[in-house]
């Protein structure tokens, strides 16, 4: 199972790309405990689109295992662009239930659609969303599963569907090589999303993500994505992956 791995603690990082330039970096720690989960995120904008939208951000789950499910317990998100600061915090109740959630600045309700509070108790923040993928892949049950997700700011579907196996081999641009899952991913949203939609979500086509086990005693893991849109192809690769005892603050940077 995904909270039996060997490996205690995997940072990895990440490289997007989008028709073939450099857009974003990303450095992701998955810490596991026998009961408990700590998950650090930390992205920034990397290369052209850093002329036109400059922006980097982390996000902090922590949570425990009850059973099968991953539950969390403490959800954070901070980014920042242009000197502008957003902040969000989610804390939950020992049985997951979102019980309150601060976020600064508030949604501008002119912008985006509004979400009822009463309707987000029962999901879960994005992190502990990857967690229990994980945990659902680790007990061989595929990419299948729909699990409601809010970040504070969005409240959505996430949905998974199998696409099959495949063979990857390692290139200049992804370290991983072998077996990897082929995992369709739709995003429904319910709430918090822009009024005006997006020209590249619009022509969007299917979302591809490509999982597997980088590390030999380590967890499944995202090693890929593709989604193609009329403006372009958006991919991103596994740049490499490592060990660590514990998970510092302090030790994970960019």
């Amino acid at each position: 199972m995904f909270g039996e791995a060997k490996s205690k603690t995997i940072v990895a990082d990440y490289t997007f790309y989008f028709g073939g330039f450099t857009i974003l970096q990303a450095k992701t720690a998955i810490e596991l405990r026998r009961k408990s989960y700590k998950v650090v995120s930390k992205s920034k904008t990397d290369g052209l689109l850093n002329l036109v939208y400059e922006w980097s951000g982390q996000a902090t789950s922590n949570g425990n295992f009850l059973e099968w499910r991953s539950v969390p317990s403490l959800h954070q998100n901070v980014g920042q662009r242009a000197g502008n600061v957003r902040k969000t915090v989610l804390s939950y109740k020992s049985n997951g239930e979102l019980g309150s959630s601060d976020i600064q600045p508030p949604p501008d309700l002119s912008e985006v659609f509004p979400i009822p509070r009463g309707l987000v108790k029962e999901t879960i923040d994005p992190l502990t969303a990857i967690v229990e993928i994980n945990r659902r892949l680790e007990r061989g049950m595929g990419c299948n599963g729909t699990f409601q997700v809010f970040d504070g700011r969005r409240w959505y579907d996430l949905t998974l569907a199998d696409r099959g196996e495949l063979t990857l081999k390692q290139t200049p641009f992804s370290s991983f090589q072998g077996k990897a899952l082929v995992c369709a991913i739709n995003v429904n949203m319910l709430g918090g999303h822009r009024r005006e939609k997006s020209k590249y979500a619009e022509t969007s086509g299917e979302k591809l993500v490509y999982v597997g086990r980088p590390l030999k005693d380590g967890p499944i893991l995202p090693v890929g994505l593709t989604v193609e849109t009329a403006f372009g192809t958006l991919t991103g690769h596994l740049v490499s992956i490592k060990k660590l005892d514990t998970l510092s603050t302090s030790r994970f940077k960019k």
